[in-house]
């Protein structure tokens, strides 16, 4: 017989999310689309920690992780989910005990594999929503013109040094190639340049924010590019126009295949 002193509280649906449906604008009737909604994260480093944690805790049904990726003592100072015990185990796997933990209810499938131009549209052809952790720029590419392509809403973010920046396309132009026509050469290292810790959270979670609000139906915010500099203190919010040469979603923008 178990202990009754060591067994968890039964948390139901409607406590998890009393706090949500607290805040104007959220009715019960949309709670379902959380917990009917897919999304892939795709990086599950310090991004993708921070944003997978709060989908999972305020009530998303299903989370994909992709990443191939396995965790190293050097990620333990960013990437919350992960402790001491999970050092060489793949990031998705360690990630997605930790998330159960947190919400058992959550449906959590861990892919320990990179997407790549073989298997893109395989790893996130099924989901609502894609959520944006990645540190090279040819994934970016990719994911953006299959979004573009498909109406998929993808939630774009990049941290390193005391900088970042966040950005959601919803299926429709402006799209992240109308800021950026050209990555090449946009990877950054963090190895070399550094990355503060609390930063990466705090992006992941305005990542979150966005995904939630985009799944219960409030105003998503297309063409908005949030920047940060924790160095220097600032934030700046700006709008991104449609671009009419955009190399992906402008009149002569090319099919990227996945």
């Amino acid at each position: 017989m178990s202990d009754p002193s060591t067994e968890l509280p039964l948390i139901t649906d409607k406590e998890r999310v009393r706090r949500l449906l607290a805040l104007p604008g959220v009715r019960p009737d949309r709670l379902d689309r959380l917990r009917s909604a897919r999304v892939a994260i795709v990086g599950i480093g310090g991004l993708g920690n921070a944003s997978a944690q709060y989908l999972a805790a305020q009530g998303v049904g299903h989370l994909t992780l992709i990443d191939g990726d396995r965790v190293d003592a050097s990620n333990l100072g960013r990437q919350v989910l992960f402790g001491p015990a999970d050092i060489g185990s793949f990031k998705v796997t360690a990630a997605s005990k930790a998330l159960l933990r947190l919400a058992p209810n959550c449906e959590v499938n861990a892919l320990p594999v990179y997407l790549a131009e073989h298997n893109g549209a395989s790893l996130i052809g099924s989901h609502d929503l894609i959520l944006d952790g990645l540190d090279s720029a040819l994934p970016r590419q990719w994911i953006n013109q299959w979004a573009l392509t498909n109406g998929v809403p993808v939630i774009f973010a990049g941290a390193v040094g005391y900088e970042a920046q966040v950005l959601g396309v919803y299926g429709k132009p402006p799209c992240l190639s109308c800021l950026w026509p050209s990555l090449d050469g946009a990877d950054v290292d963090c190895v070399t340049n550094g990355i503060l810790g609390p930063l990466v959270g705090m992006i992941g979670s305005l990542q979150a924010a966005q995904a939630i609000n985009h799944l219960i139906g409030l105003a998503d915010r297309p063409g908005t590019l949030w920047t940060f500099d924790l160095f220097q203190g600032r934030s700046r919010v700006v709008s991104v126009p449609p671009n009419p040469s955009c190399p992906v979603c402008g009149p002569t923008g090319k099919e990227i295949s996945l």
